[in-house]
């Protein structure tokens, strides 16, 4: 028989025997709306550090459930999505493979997961150009749009490279009031146009803006049993993926493969400008350190919901993805300790490298 994690997530499909999901989630609002000199914002909503969640997409979308009151989690969303259960890797190196959205996408079954009706209002670069007439008249119909959400405290999500929340506004809505992981670690709110980078700025319009609408009936949300085994489907999917997705991302052991060659490469000499590549390796473990271990506690939560063997079989997956994080994170502190640092001697990144290289062939064998 065959042994490993992928191997047992492949048997619990195979089983796919669960008991029926639990639909009452609560709706009692955490958040408060409150109103001074013309300004509106939310008290009860919280940013959050990219430390806190790798994945800024699932983050905003956690911190709004917990507005609402409802009892998904960032865990949830991440595994739903089948984000704690990818290793992706850029042939380029570059950072963006530690995002959900890029190479194998792991949004869909966790946007499906979400209790709520949404409503996206998109704008992103690349699309046909609207006449003037038409862009003055999209982006009021989206001001609108945050400022009756907010009157009803429910935060927004605007998404861009990496994604933040709008807790308030000013100017009929016109103004809005932000969190985000990549302005002072999501710890201090901000206006949005004299904010800099991913958090926005003076002429810098969203990719898009999601409003969320209503809770869901009961009878629309969707199955917990059949997003379990979807997840756990894509998750055996994403391991054997061999083609690159976008023609540069590598998925699952084709990942392994092509990163664990190129730090090879690096300390053989091989690689003219390794320096360039540090930053992608080093996001992209630490993504890796982060979701390994939410992996393994969602498993054993989700366990509980099957039967006999394909139960079993969830708790011995869990428990090596336990192992996993355990093993990129030995006797670490931070996983940036971990990866050579640009500033560092060529001797401390050699060592540095070496022992990523051995952690990452011990993690790809489980």
């Amino acid at each position: 028989m065959k042994q490993g994690v992928v191997a047992w997530l492949c048997a619990v499909i195979a089983a796919g025997v669960a008991v029926a999901a639990d639909t009452n989630r609560g709706n009692n609002m955490a958040s408060k709306v409150r109103r001074e000199d013309g300004k509106v914002w939310l008290d009860g909503v919280k940013g959050f550090s990219p430390a806190d969640c790798r994945s800024s997409v699932h983050g905003a979308q956690a911190r709004i459930l917990q507005a609402v009151g409802e009892t998904m989690t960032y865990d949830d969303l991440v595994c739903y999505g089948g984000f704690a259960f990818r290793v992706g890797i850029d042939n380029r190196l570059c950072p963006s493979a530690g995002h959900p959205c890029c190479g194998y996408m792991c949004i869909e079954n966790s946007n499906k997961a979400i209790p709520w009706r949404t409503k996206i209002y998109e704008s992103f670069p690349g699309r046909t150009e609207r006449n003037a007439g038409e862009g003055k008249a999209f982006r009021a119909e989206v001001c609108a749009a945050i400022k009756t959400s907010l009157d009803r405290g429910i935060p927004v999500n605007y998404v861009a490279e990496e994604e933040g929340l709008i807790i308030g506004y000013a100017d009929e809505g016109r103004r809005w009031w932000c969190v985000h992981p990549y302005h002072k670690r999501g710890g201090e709110p901000f206006w949005y146009d004299e904010a800099a980078g991913f958090a926005g700025g003076r002429d810098k319009w969203p990719w898009g803006v999601v409003v969320w609408l209503e809770p869901k009936l009961a009878s629309e949300r969707a199955d917990e049993r059949k997003l379990t085994l979807a997840a756990l489907r894509q998750a055996v999917d994403m391991w054997y993926r061999k083609d690159k997705i976008e023609g540069h991302y590598l998925s699952g052991d084709a990942a392994y493969a092509f990163w664990l060659q190129y730090l090879r490469d690096v300390e053989a000499g091989k690689v003219k400008d390794p320096k360039a590549c540090m930053q992608g390796s080093g996001w992209c473990y630490d993504v890796l350190t982060q979701n390994r271990p939410i992996a393994s506690r969602w498993l054993k939560v989700k366990a509980a919901l099957f039967k006999g063997e394909a139960r079993e079989r969830l708790l011995a997956a869990a428990e090596e993805y336990g192992k996993i994080g355990d093993i990129l994170m030995e006797g670490a502190g931070c996983p940036w300790s971990l990866v050579p640092q640009s500033k560092e001697s060529d001797e401390t990144n050699s060592e540095r490298r070496q022992k990523q290289i051995a952690r990452l062939e011990r993690v790809r064998r489980l």
